[in-house]
């Protein structure tokens, strides 16, 4: 099924909880598409379109670079986790520099939507975890369920003290839409680490509205699509 979407944010999660990681800013810029071990050197790397991608079977003609790179989207998806990332300022590359200072293996979350900070307001990250269909580390559970099965989404900002911007909520709507419609996730599966966890975290903040996400989720009308 063909869709036009608009792209304008990113998000990221963190095991166990939202935490704050170190604030220092990057030296570089980063392209649309975060990988993990992206060798380029950064500072050559520029904000632009995404490349083109090679189509596969029965895949729409022109695929929104939130399509997998290479490979088909895994039926694992049953949920979508909402975060924000608690700190004033950050991005894919800081958040993976991070985590993997914390021993893991590479970013945590499979999207990031950047605040105007370290990556533009409303622009979204495509982590390296959702690019290889692999689990989350971001809602750390008993049973580790929302981390085997949950698409992780992190708004860079702390939202227990202020807003997320309207680009960034545009974005995390659309991208919500998207992943919803592709995954067969209905709306009261698409919630916040805070649901999952119950008090032992705030994320995404009080003033974070579920609520926008979800109504979102019942708007049919067509997205247009940009970059």
């Amino acid at each position: 099924m063909h869709k036009s979407i608009i792209v304008a944010g990113v998000f990221i999660g963190f095991v166990g909880g939202c935490v704050t990681p170190d604030p220092t800013p990057l030296t570089g810029t980063l392209h649309q598409s975060y990988r993990g071990n992206d060798s380029a050197p950064r500072q050559t790397r520029r904000y632009a379109q995404a490349p083109e991608r090679p189509r596969l079977p029965g895949a729409p003609r022109f695929q929104p670079s939130w399509y997998p790179q290479g490979r088909p989207i895994s039926p694992r998806w049953t949920h979508i986790i909402l975060h924000h990332s608690a700190t004033d300022r950050g991005g894919a590359l800081t958040f993976d520099k991070y985590h993997r200072q914390k021993g893991w293996d590479e970013l945590g979350y499979h999207f990031v939507i950047g605040n105007g900070t370290d990556t533009p307001d409303g622009y979204i990250e495509v982590g390296s975890r959702w690019n290889k269909q692999k689990h989350g580390a971001h809602c750390k559970t008993p049973n580790n369920y929302f981390n085997d099965h949950g698409i992780g989404i992190c708004l860079v900002g702390d939202f227990t003290n202020s807003k997320p911007t309207l680009k960034q909520l545009a974005a995390a709507e659309n991208l919500t839409r998207f992943l919803a419609d592709q995954c067969s996730i209905s709306p009261h599966r698409v919630t916040s680490h805070t649901a999952v966890k119950g008090k032992s975290t705030q994320c995404p903040g009080r003033h974070f509205p579920m609520g926008r996400i979800r109504h979102a989720l019942s708007d049919r009308r067509t997205i247009t699509l940009g970059r």
